[in-house]
């Protein structure tokens, strides 16, 4: 499994590699302008931490422990998010699909379910074996999303992170493995068709 910056898009969405130059600022004002998407988020604390958390990014793709990708509209003029491959394995086959936060204006539209079919996608195309997904265990909306995209819930880690704020969460791990694979991604192209 080989997985590299590469831009990927459909009909509903353009995921371009993240590059903090580019498109920072416009991190900044989503971060800024809708503090509700962020109130579980796992990179917020005291201080300015969304330039921690766009220097948190950057070092992890200097590192090679992430590849975050732009959620861009199909012309690539909105700027409507970030998500990201996150600790990909190359011995194991399996990476996570994580730190994604959607513009508010993008919840309930295709933006989500169409990022997600993209991602897994290259993955599984790639050679993956397992997509896995970590969640707050209090983010219950989150855990509903990536449920309806046809993972499986695999369990909770009890006091697994301690959060910039000091908060020990509880994780909830979510899945979807390779021969899962074929059934979710005919689910999501038919959520995606139901768009147009």
């Amino acid at each position: 499994m080989q997985l590299a910056p590469v831009m990927l898009a459909d009909a509903h969405v353009r995921l371009e590699p993240f590059d903090p130059a580019l498109y920072g600022a416009a991190l900044r004002a989503l971060a800024e302008g809708a503090p509700e998407q962020f109130v579980l988020w796992s990179h917020r604390g005291p201080g300015d931490w969304i330039g921690l958390w766009l220097e948190t990014i950057a070092a992890r793709s200097t590192a090679g422990t992430m590849i975050p990708f732009s959620v861009l509209s199909p012309d690539g003029a909105d700027f409507l998010g970030v998500t990201s491959y996150l600790d990909a394995n190359a011995v194991n086959r399996s990476v996570e699909i994580g730190m994604t936060v959607y513009a508010p204006h993008a919840a309930g539209t295709a933006i989500n379910p169409a990022a997600k079919r993209l991602l897994l996608a290259h993955a599984f195309g790639q050679g993956a074996v397992r997509v896995q997904f970590q969640v707050d265990d209090r983010n219950k909306r989150s855990q509903a999303a990536v449920l309806k995209l046809g993972a499986k819930r695999d369990g909770i880690l009890r006091n697994h992170r301690t959060l910039p704020d000091g908060f020990v969460r509880d994780t909830a791990f979510f899945s979807i493995i390779d021969t899962e694979w074929p059934d979710v991604k005919a689910r999501l192209d038919a959520r995606l068709a139901a768009f147009g």
